[in-house]
């Protein structure tokens, strides 16, 4: 991506930082903004914060990484505790 984003963005840079709408955003966003002002219009998404949810999102996400032996992969000799 050839343009630079904030490290803080504030609520219409974080919507379409996600590809969403602002009130999309609004709806579907669980992360919290830090406050730098008194003021809501102060309010900043914090971009990893965002990446991270977005990241979560992901349902083709591998979970857990385990190393089995080839032979466990195919279910034939090798495997813990097989024959």
């Amino acid at each position: 991506m050839s343009e630079r984003w904030p490290a803080a963005l504030n609520l219409s840079e974080a919507a379409e930082y996600c590809g969403l709408s602002v009130v999309t955003f609004k709806n579907a966003c669980p992360v919290k903004p830090i406050s730098l002002t008194e003021s809501t219009r102060g309010n900043r998404w914090l971009r990893t914060s965002l990446d991270g949810w977005l990241s979560g999102l992901d349902q083709n996400k591998q979970t857990t990484l385990t190393r089995r032996r080839f032979g466990e992969r195919l279910g034939g000799q090798g495997a813990a505790g097989g024959a």
